[in-house]
Parts: C-alpha cells; sequence; structure tokens
C-alpha cells in the first residue's frame, strides 16, 4: 500500500500560486524595457525567476503557519499578515532594498 496522494497540500498549492503570480508579475512589469531593448531575455528571465522564488517561499510560509493556527480565525489572519510583512521585509534586506526609509 502507498500513503501518497494525488490531491497537493495547502502549503504546496500557495508554492505553486506563488511563483505563477510573483513570476508573472516580474515579466509584466518588465515587458515593455524588454521590448524597448533596456533588458535582454536573460536578465527578465533572472528576475523573473528570483521573484517567482520569493513569492513562492512567502506564500508558502504564510499558508504553512494559517494552517498551523486552524481553528483561530482572527489569530490566523493576524499571523498571515504578520507572516507576510515579515517575508518582505526580509526579501527586501537581503536584496538590498529598503522600501521603509
Amino acid at each position: 500500500m502507498s500513503n501518497a496522494s494525488n490531491q497537493l497540500s495547502p502549503t504546496n498549492r500557495a508554492l505553486l500560486v506563488g511563483a505563477m503570480v510573483g513570476g508573472g508579475a516580474s515579466i509584466a512589469t518588465q515587458w515593455s524595457s524588454y521590448k524597448q531593448g533596456d533588458i535582454n531575455a536573460d536578465a527578465m528571465a533572472a528576475k523573473a525567476t528570483k521573484s517567482a522564488i520569493q513569492a513562492a517561499a512567502i506564500g508558502g510560509l504564510t499558508t504553512f503557519v494559517a494552517g498551523k493556527m486552524a481553528g483561530r480565525p482572527a489569530l490566523s489572519l493576524m499571523t498571515i499578515l504578520a507572516a507576510g510583512a515579515a517575508g518582505l521585509y526580509l526579501v527586501d534586506q537581503f536584496s538590498g532594498k529598503n522600501r521603509y526609509e
């Protein structure tokens, strides 16, 4: 017998959706620069990949934490917001950007 399932956990789904949304948003914001020749396809793909990984990590983390808080909707919502904000802050710190100064 196998314990394998054909369904993804909510955390895995959040990782996949975060990657698609992050990568897609990055490509959408860079598209005009690419068409004008300001950036090449390699640079656009690198930025899109980085954005996809960041969005996937933040989405997966917040969904995982929210799942641990199941049954407590207010606490779960506050945890999701706090984990998302912390994730964005850490991404900014590691990338050298600081939106808050």
